[in-house]
Formats: C-alpha cells, sequence, structure tokens
C-alpha cells in the first residue's frame, strides 16, 4: 500500500485472506450501476482471471487491463458449470470458476 493511501476497512482486509483462493481462478462479474434515484445507468458482465487478492481488493485481468473489486467475502462464490452469456456483449462463458454480482449508486 502506498504512502498517503487510506486502509481499507478490516471486513476488506479479511475478505481478502478469505479469498486468496480465487487467484488464478476464471472469475465472472456483474455490475449493475444506478443514479440516485435507482435508474439503472448501465450494466457491465464480464470474465477474466484473478491476478491478485491483497489490501482489501480483488484483481482482475480483464482484457489486457486490470479491474478492481472489493474484497468483501460474502460476495464470491463458485460458479455453477454451465454456459453464461453476457447480456452486455452477447460473449458466451463457459465453466467459470467463480462469480460476483456487484449493485453500485453512482454519485452525481
Amino acid at each position: 500500500m502506498q504512502a498517503g493511501t487510506p486502509t481499507p476497512p478490516r471486513r476488506l482486509l479479511r475478505g481478502s485472506e478469505q479469498l486468496s483462493h480465487l487467484v488464478g481462478g476464471r472469475l465472472l462479474v456483474g455490475i449493475t450501476f444506478r443514479d440516485a434515484h435507482g435508474t439503472v445507468i448501465r450494466a457491465d458482465q464480464f470474465c477474466g482471471r484473478v491476478v491478485e487478492v491483497a489490501d482489501g481488493v480483488v484483481v482482475v485481468e480483464r482484457d489486457g487491463e486490470q479491474a478492481v473489486l472489493p474484497a468483501d467475502a460474502g460476495a464470491y462464490e463458485s460458479a455453477p458449470p454451465g454456459r453464461y452469456v453476457l447480456q452486455s456483449t452477447g460473449e458466451t462463458v463457459v465453466d467459470p470458476d467463480y462469480l460476483t454480482v456487484w449493485d453500485v449508486q453512482v454519485d452525481p
């Protein structure tokens, strides 16, 4: 962690410890972005390889870039085997290892 960077909440640091098994696995991610009224602004779905779990975050390699998600242990689960069609791209993901879904309220 860099100097001046706030320390993540304890539950996310504990989550980092509990989620270390995700590293190397394929994670299917769904994120819904909502405005202050709860209206869906956009939805994003992707699948990527987990490259790091540390300092309260889960880092996922996504199309050559990194997506950073909170390390909230309750938000990650094993994915049932199967085919998942991403609504945002039409891409089919077969048998990901894990999945997580987030609902984010965007500040105006």
